[in-house]
């Protein structure tokens, strides 16, 4: 038997029944549901937009792939077919019809192609990314793949997470060996090229992979060589004064990392629900605090507007364009999405002939 899903955790059930459904009621019209999200995609954007134009220093949608999962989520839920176009609304009837049927629609978080994390769906056996655009302005909005084909894993533990967080934030993963008492749900510090630190990972998905193991994968990372002083020193230099326990070196801050793991597994911590919402408060905390006093430019979320597109290796600012150019990357942008949408059809006609082939073969007579 396959182990219980995780919260987040993106894996296809092997029982067949959610292949059945997403053949039988999703992929006769995946054109139709596309279209239904791409026009609600076009709907929540202007809203996501003026609430957060500016992530992190990137103009949106860069970066907001989960602001732009939730909001579709709750679209999702609440919208009318009368609301819609007549195609899109044929897509939505299909979704309703497939939920309704016990076909499985979860928000889903995990490393996408060894590059990324990344917030989708996965609704059925499709992989359906409607965020896709929030790494490279000029992808399509929406994404919708055989999840098979889609290239989208579980971070199976902390190295796999650090591997990515160096690919995609740029940032340089270190055993916790700071903060000792946080280490068993939060083993990693993780520094940025501008010197950000951050405590990582308190998330639902990342906290629930070491605690499903009793900390186990919090202790294998532990278990490295002691965390660099200059970087220790750091992190104790943030926190003075925050009421949270700091380890007096790094050596012993491994020591007392690992007996926390030993300590904490006894105790059932790992099986607490009031120790998890406690992680993730405290973790909060800190990591306000090291945002205040570790980020060299104090930035907010708001602050150095970019808008760049990379050709060539070569980021443009968007602004710089002239009307032509414009002109030129809207003609762009409309040929990516349309082979991106006729290729998404194929790969999923290709799954539903297999589907149907598997069904035939098991309805016929015995040999």
């Amino acid at each position: 038997m396959s182990s219980p899903l995780l919260p987040n955790e993106p894996r296809v059930a092997k029982d067949g029944v959610q292949a059945a459904l997403t053949a039988r009621h999703l992929l006769p019209v995946l054109a139709q549901f596309e279209a239904c999200l791409l026009y609600l995609r076009a709907e929540v954007d202007p809203v996501l937009r003026g609430r957060l134009p500016v992530k992190l220093g990137k103009p949106y949608p860069l970066g907001q792939c989960l602001e732009i999962s939730k909001a579709m989520q709750e679209r999702l839920a609440t919208v009318e077919e009368a609301e819609v176009p007549p195609d899109a609304a044929v897509g939505l009837r299909a979704l309703r019809s497939f939920q309704r049927a016990g076909g499985a629609m979860r928000q889903v978080w995990g490393d996408l192609r060894g590059q990324y994390f990344q917030n989708a769906f996965q609704i059925g056996t499709l992989y359906v990314d409607v965020s896709n655009d929030t790494v490279t302005v000029t992808k399509p909005k929406v994404e919708v793949l055989p999840f098979e084909q889609a290239r989208f894993s579980a971070i199976r533990d902390y190295r796999h997470f650090a591997r990515v967080a160096e690919s995609y934030w740029g940032e340089t993963a270190y055993p916790n060996h700071v903060l000792p008492q946080l280490a068993p749900h939060c083993p990693l510090v993780m520094v940025n090229k501008s010197g950000r630190i951050q405590l990582r990972a308190a998330t639902d998905y990342m906290l629930a992979l070491t605690r499903s193991q009793a900390f186990a994968p919090s202790e294998a990372l532990l278990r490295d060589e002691p965390m660099p002083q200059e970087v220790f020193e750091r992190v104790r230099q943030a926190l003075q004064g925050s009421g949270q326990v700091l380890a007096p070196d790094p050596a012993q801050g491994r020591q007392l990392a690992l007996a926390q793991c030993r300590r904490q597994r006894g105790a059932g911590a790992h099986r607490s629900p009031a120790a998890h919402e406690a992680v993730i408060r405290e973790a909060q905390a800190v990591n306000q605090a090291l945002g205040m006093r570790t980020n060299p430019s104090n930035q907010t979320s708001t602050e150095n507007p970019m808008s760049t597109i990379k050709i060539d290796a070569i980021d443009y600012p968007l602004d710089s364009l002239s009307p032509e150019a414009r002109a030129q990357l809207q003609s762009i942008q409309f040929v990516d999405a349309e082979l991106a949408r006729m290729q998404a059809h194929m790969a999923a006609l290709q799954t539903a002939r297999a589907a149907y082939v598997a069904a035939l073969k098991a309805a016929l007579p015995a040999a």
